[in-house]
């Protein structure tokens, strides 16, 4: 008789060992299946979120002279050499523009308002307010954009100059209506800035086109920043282009703790599953003592008898597999986003089925090698006494 019928045999007279066998794989696969698409899934939306929450590049003029400016060194506004409006065009050049999600340019200027120097920053209101989401403007309705003729305060110099919204305020010669003052941020670069709009500081200051420095959220989950970052000094000449690592450290540090849980939690479920296997053959070989002994009798050899077992394993365990990699990527596409509050659309990844296959496979043959060698191992004339 064949080995292979000899295995498919046991299996069906067997029924309930091994379905409490495969349904240990399937629980175990399905669940780390689960697991890895959802997480998956929660790491791309948390990247996602923290290279939406602010800048992460730099784009600065190449020159040694500088200022700081909220921690970021940048040009001072009094040098002659600027920035200019065409690199913007320029940037969504790049291999990866599709990464740049936000490109917001900014032109600083220096003037006094109320006998006060100030730090004026020339903005692109709609890519401004998509960088700083955090921002809570008081006297600004919610999506509102200000005019050319309107300027939003920092609060520290809303305060110190007892200014609220829809007040007038002189600046550079030309009156603008207070939209609306920043909450405090605890930075310096929102907390004592007046903001207003770009081309109006350039038409104001005389300086057309020109800008101090660009501000970049890069979408960088599926990309290295390296890689965006030298994209654009490539493209834009005279430039000194900076990857802001705290805000990356801080993105990869979030993602990792994410990755160190997911293989966590999967490494015990495989020793789970590994402990139910081998408890499940152990019990089988100590039940089918008498039947290893007519199999040694009638001359089957001791590698026949651990051929026997792990087949039956390895064949439940390829079944459990399968059952396993189908159970848990219904459970992910159907209710995995939902539940994990992710808004990112998990789909079915069928490279997934080989990872499942191997890993049950060998699962279920490390597992049952122990009781595959202890049932070769048995005496067959001490087996064979009670029949």
């Amino acid at each position: 008789m064949r080995l292979t019928n000899i295995v498919v045999q046991n299996v069906r007279r067997r029924k309930m060992r091994s379905s409490l066998l495969m349904l240990s794989v399937i629980i175990g696969v399905a669940s780390i299946i689960f697991l890895y698409t959802t997480t998956q899934a929660m790491q791309e939306d948390v990247a996602n979120k923290l290279d939406q929450f602010g800048s992460n590049i730099l784009v600065l003029p190449d020159t040694e002279q500088s200022l700081t400016f909220g921690g970021i060194t940048v040009e001072a506004p009094t040098q002659i050499k600027e920035l200019d409006m065409s690199l913007i065009p320029l940037m969504q050049t790049i291999k990866n523009k599709e990464t740049l999600a936000t490109i917001a340019p900014k032109l600083l200027a220096n003037t006094k308002l109320k006998g006060r120097e100030i730090l004026l920053l020339g903005v692109d209101f709609p890519q401004e307010f998509q960088l700083k989401k955090w921002w809570k403007v008081d006297g600004l309705e919610k999506n509102q954009i200000p005019s050319a003729d309107q300027v939003i305060l920092g609060s520290d110099i809303a305060s110190s100059l007892g200014l609220i919204p829809l007040q007038t305020v002189t600046i550079l010669g030309q009156d603008f209506k207070i939209a609306g003052v920043i909450q405090p941020t605890g930075s310096t670069e929102n907390d004592q800035a007046v903001f207003m709009d770009l081309a109006v500081l350039q038409k104001l200051t005389n300086r057309p086109n020109a800008i101090s420095l660009i501000e970049t959220a890069a979408l960088c989950y599926t990309c290295p920043i390296e890689e965006v970052t030298q994209q654009l000094s490539d493209k834009l000449p005279g430039t000194k282009v900076t990857a802001l690592m705290s805000s990356l450290e801080s993105r990869d540090d979030t993602v990792n703790r994410f990755n160190v849980f997911a293989r966590s939690v999967s490494l015990i479920l495989l020793l789970a599953s590994s402990l139910v296997i081998t408890i499940t053959m152990k019990s089988s070989v100590e039940e089918r003592t008498r039947e290893i002994g007519i199999f040694r009798a009638v001359g089957f050899r001791k590698r026949h008898i651990i051929q026997i077992i792990l087949g039956e394993a390895g064949f439940l365990s390829l079944l459990g597999g399968l059952l396993g990699y189908i159970l848990g990527m219904s459970m992910a596409v159907s209710f995995g986003s939902e539940l994990m509050k992710a808004q990112v659309h998990i789909s079915w990844q069928p490279n997934l089925l080989i990872y499942a296959l191997s890993a049950s496979l060998i699962i279920g043959l490390t597992a049952s090698l122990y009781p595959a060698l202890k049932a070769a191992r048995l005496d067959p004339t001490e087996s064979l006494r009670y029949l």
